[in-house]
């Protein structure tokens, strides 16, 4: 990756299981987003944008991870996030990312979210791991 900088993460993912279905959200701990997405939610210029990437980890080998950003055009939210396997696959087949604070209150939440870039990321990564020797003796 040319600028790694770009990469560092900065909000954590966790799945909630809402009525027995996984539910992807992004953890948001700050106080006055929850007013900033009160206003754009009403706002016709929004813009959100799901791009998948794989980051190579000196010690820890592929790591996937991906950069949400919301806009609309008066505001702008950018998250970078390394979230787990089910994390992933919640947002692939369920189209959506909830957007919640720490008390798990939701804030924002986007849905229908073109995941086609993710999804080949998530092809690049699966083909990758099978890439890598199973029994360290081969290494």
């Amino acid at each position: 990756m040319p600028d790694i900088e770009q990469y560092i993460p900065s909000h954590k993912s966790v799945v909630l299981h809402v009525k027995g279905k996984p539910v992807a959200c992004i953890i948001d701990n700050d106080l006055n987003n929850e007013s900033r997405f009160q206003t754009i939610s009403k706002n016709d210029t929004l813009k959100a944008s799901l791009i998948g990437f794989l980051n190579k980890h000196d010690d820890l080998g592929f790591l996937m991870g991906f950069k949400l950003k919301i806009q609309t055009d008066s505001d702008f939210f950018e998250y970078t996030v390394y979230p787990n396997e089910e994390f992933i696959e919640t947002v692939i087949f369920d189209e959506s990312i909830f957007i919640i604070n720490d008390k798990l209150e939701s804030l924002f939440s986007l849905r229908k979210i073109v995941t086609d870039q993710f999804i080949k990321t998530k092809t690049e990564f699966d083909k990758f791991q099978k890439q890598i020797p199973k029994n360290p003796e081969n290494l």
